[in-house]
């Protein structure tokens, strides 16, 4: 790319020379005294003033000002204030600056207001619970388990856990270690064969009929009639502990989300989890 760059000037004013208490030149006649001003420019855009430059205008034609008439000129009568435009590029680098960073106080600003209603939405989420609410459970390194709301009593809250998560590690380390049938990409293989079925399954139909609330349930009671290996819990804890659950909840803006002990999992795991309404 070349990059174009040099000097050029605008008028900032012109006399003539009357107004100055000059003489007319023969060799000038009907002459105008301009004052203009010098830039550097970049690409033609100005980037800095570069003083001012004095000429005759005769016939739209520039002439240097004699040394004998520029000594008959006031200084005063001449001084002209120069072009902010002079300046047109900084002037214009600064105002993208100030641009993107105005953008980016707007954006964070949104972005603060969105995580605040999103962790509102999600505190609401535990206080209003409904069959097939899901939920993921984990302890921040990845996904342990999730589950969903089975069925809803009084006072109590049954969730069905979907533990093929854990299940699939625990295959997929014996085929590691040797102890499986298969080797551990044939693991994989039947794994992910295993998950086609949510889409390919001859019981979908079946099934949603029976369950339309419950796609967890729907989808590890169908693993289970085309008989791969699963497993799961039925966990039930009080109205009172389901809603606990949201003091693993930030608030989307001050307050980061944190880790929460969760006594009806015991016998799952006693490690503290992160919770994330889905």
């Amino acid at each position: 790319m070349t990059i174009l760059f040099g000097w050029n000037r605008f008028r900032l004013k012109s006399f003539t020379f009357q107004e100055l208490n000059l003489p007319e030149l023969e060799q000038f006649p009907n002459a105008t005294f301009q004052v203009a001003q010098s830039y550097f420019h970049l690409f033609y855009i100005p980037v800095f003033p570069m003083g001012k430059r004095y000429d005759l205008v005769m016939n739209k034609q520039l002439y240097h000002v004699p040394p004998s008439i520029m000594k008959m000129v006031n200084p005063d009568q001449i001084k002209v204030r120069g072009k902010w435009y002079a300046w047109s590029l900084p002037i214009l680098v600064l105002l993208i600056m100030l641009g993107l960073k105005i953008n980016n106080a707007v954006k964070k600003s949104q972005d603060e207001a969105y995580a605040i209603e999103l962790a509102q939405w999600d505190l609401k989420f535990f206080d209003n619970p409904a069959v097939g609410d899901h939920i993921w459970f984990n302890d921040g390194d990845q996904v342990n388990f999730d589950a969903e709301v089975f069925k809803l009593e009084e006072n109590r809250v049954i969730l069905f856990v979907n533990l093929m998560n854990k299940l699939d590690k625990e295959l997929m380390k014996s085929a590691l270690n040797g102890d499986a049938e298969v080797d551990a990409d044939s693991m994989m293989v039947l794994i992910n064969d295993r998950d086609e079925l949510v889409t390919s399954s001859a019981f979908n139909d079946s099934l949603y009929e029976e369950h339309p609330d419950l796609p967890v349930f729907r989808k590890v009671l169908m693993f289970q009639l085309e008989e791969y290996p699963i497993d799961y819990e039925f966990v039930k804890m009080s109205l009172k502990d389901y809603k606990a659950l949201k003091k693993s909840l930030g608030d989307g803006y001050t307050k980061k989300a944190k880790k929460i002990r969760v006594p009806a999992f015991h016998e799952i795991t006693d490690q503290p989890l992160f919770v994330n309404p889905d």
